[in-house]
């Protein structure tokens, strides 16, 4: 009884944090700007360390120490999201897999499911106990299911990071768990995140999203997930990410929230509780929308160039955006002009690529705020000697 008192007094004052926040005004800052640039205020002083960007181009809107090494804690999973969610889409693994539970995976503390030796679950109910409950036995089992053991699936992170770029990550265990040289950073953190929403937008924030379900459902052991972001339930647009808490990390949030057509992150780390976590990052993601709009440059879909090539088929083709080019611009500071160009590689063109053969870029001055690839509007093939005598005969004679 004690403990369900307090946890409901718990949530009533997260709720109430979130209802003032919610209710208090647009967060504004004088002298606040793009990149690096920090707002003259602390939108987040209760944390060590903080970063807030918009997920399409990575334009990092508000950042605070957002290189310092921390403890990422369970948000460490996000990286085991992004290698199952990988594995999932190559085939290398399926949802309805069964994986029994090895001794060192039902040894695991902190946040579980309390998978017993010998236990077997499907991949579908294991994912599901990371991605809502930010379950550490099920992290484990789902990453020697993958890679053998949890020291090779490791590797494979700090492969994929080092792929990604992000030079002040270092990860010991798919968990978070604390363990000595295992750190990340709010920039690394925000960039991870940003990755795993544009490979696997759809699936990921399905599941981040979910603020409870059920595992072995039927069962005397029928076991409630809830969901460790409160957010997801209490601010609407708030679809993820991933929580996280240690004694050495403190208390961390990756958070994700869409308004309109416009998606933010928010990493804070190190804060000294929940309740403060939930201010810094109300605070940012409240910052984020009062004072930046998305700016279509060049909507997906425009057509950049017509290639005239003879031997390829049909022979005159565009070249058109993949994507819409953006840029995110401070609604309380006057537009800067932007502008964009484009660069196509005729060698892919000519190798019957169709797409990927370029890149737009959009520029504020030198600097570049988005960039997009470029496809052909339609699937090209080899033209045949017939077709090439013919347009030749054309080109001639007109």
């Amino acid at each position: 009884m004690r403990f369900f008192i307090n946890k409901l007094r718990w949530s009533l004052a997260v709720c109430l944090i979130i209802i003032m926040l919610l209710g208090g005004g647009s967060v504004r800052s004088k002298g606040e700007s793009f990149g690096d640039k920090k707002v003259q205020i602390d939108l987040t002083p209760h944390s060590k360390s903080a970063i807030l960007i918009e997920a399409e181009t990575g334009n990092v809107l508000y950042s605070k120490e957002p290189d310092l090494k921390l403890a990422p804690a369970s948000m460490t999973k996000i990286m085991t999201l992004k290698l199952i969610f990988d594995a999932l889409n190559q085939k290398r693994i399926n949802l309805d897999d069964i994986v029994t539970t090895s001794e060192y995976a039902a040894g695991m503390g902190g946040s579980q499911i309390y998978l017993g030796v010998g236990e077997q679950m499907s991949v579908r109910d294991l994912l599901k106990s990371v991605g809502i409950a930010s379950a550490n036995d099920a992290a484990v089992a789902l990453s020697e299911k993958i890679s053998g053991s949890e020291a090779n699936f490791v590797q494979m992170m700090n492969n994929e990071a080092k792929k990604m770029g992000l030079k002040n990550t270092l990860f010991q265990n798919s968990t978070g768990l604390p363990e000595s040289n295992h750190y990340s950073t709010s920039r690394d953190m925000a960039i991870l995140s940003q990755k795993l929403i544009e490979e696997h937008g759809q699936e990921v924030l399905a599941l981040t999203s979910q603020y409870e379900d059920y595992i072995r459902v039927g069962t005397e052991k029928q076991f409630w997930l809830v969901n460790t972001n409160k957010l997801v339930k209490h601010v609407p647009g708030v679809d993820g990410i991933k929580t996280g808490w240690t004694e050495d990390a403190g208390y961390c949030l990756a958070a994700t929230m869409q308004k309109d057509s416009m998606r933010v992150i928010s990493v804070v780390m190190a804060a000294p509780s929940v309740t403060e976590r939930t201010q810094d990052t109300m605070a940012l993601l409240n910052y984020a929308f009062a004072n930046f709009e998305k700016e279509v440059v060049l909507p997906k879909g425009t057509v950049v160039e017509t290639i005239d090539n003879v031997l390829l088929e049909p022979h005159r083709i565009n070249v058109i955006t993949g994507a819409d080019l953006v840029r995110i611009r401070n609604k309380n500071q006057e537009a800067e002009p932007v502008y964009w160009r484009y660069s196509i590689d005729y060698k892919l063109v000519n190798e019957l690529k169709n797409q990927n053969i370029g890149w737009a870029k959009a520029y504020l001055g030198e600097t570049v705020v988005d960039e997009v690839p470029l496809h052909l509007e339609i699937k090209s093939s080899r033209a045949s000697f017939f077709s090439i005598f013919k347009e030749i005969l054309k080109k001639i004679f007109t």
